[in-house]
């Protein structure tokens, strides 16, 4: 029996896809739900003698169920206007791009029903997110999450599904980081 080249092309395009999803099924799962225990701006500076210090500008954690904890930076007030409200706008973004050599927007999430977690842990993992991200996620909200090899994915986000933070201890000081590190040449704002 002889083969069209037609034929043979569209067998082996069709092989060549079942080969490159073959590895792919547990990403595509739907995930399990999660709720966002942390939200941290990290920035990153070099100071005049080559040292290079990463530190949290703001971070805040909470438990899911009950409190929310942490700081707010004092330099930038706006990124954190309530415990469901914890966001970087477009302008505070420029501001902090121009200052820092690098910043980074990290999120922790954990399994529904976790208990028992510590300061800042998150039993699922942090990673870092787009700004997009970063601001569409909100303590309050029911997510669905999958581990991945390089961490933990966001599958989807449902508004307040994971209770009302209007409920909880809230407990959100300010901090400088010009006072936190005041030998480290923190850059001034701009």
């Amino acid at each position: 029996m002889q083969c069209s080249r037609r034929r043979f092309i569209g067998s082996t395009l069709g092989l060549a896809g079942v080969g490159a999803t073959g590895g792919c099924l547990t990403p595509l799962t739907p995930g399990e739900p999660a709720f966002l225990s942390y939200k941290a701006v990290e920035v990153e500076w070099e100071t005049d003698r080559g040292e290079r210090y990463v530190a949290d500008l703001c971070w805040l954690w909470s438990d899911g169920r009950s409190r929310v904890f942490g700081w707010a930076p004092e330099e930038y007030p706006a990124i954190v206007r309530t415990a469901t409200d914890v966001t970087v706008s477009a302008e505070t973004a420029r501001a902090l791009d121009e200052r820092f050599a690098g910043v980074r927007f990290r999120v922790g999430l954990s399994r529904v029903g976790t208990t028992g977690l510590s300061m800042r842990e998150s039993d699922l993992g942090t990673r870092d997110v787009s700004r997009a991200r970063f601001n569409r996620v909100q303590f309050g909200d029911r997510l669905r999450a999958v581990r991945t090899d390089s961490g933990v994915r966001i599958r989807s986000v449902r508004t307040g599904g994971h209770g009302d933070p209007a409920d909880w201890s809230v407990t959100v000081g300010t901090k400088a980081l010009t006072e936190q590190f005041p030998d480290r040449q923190v850059p001034d704002p701009r």
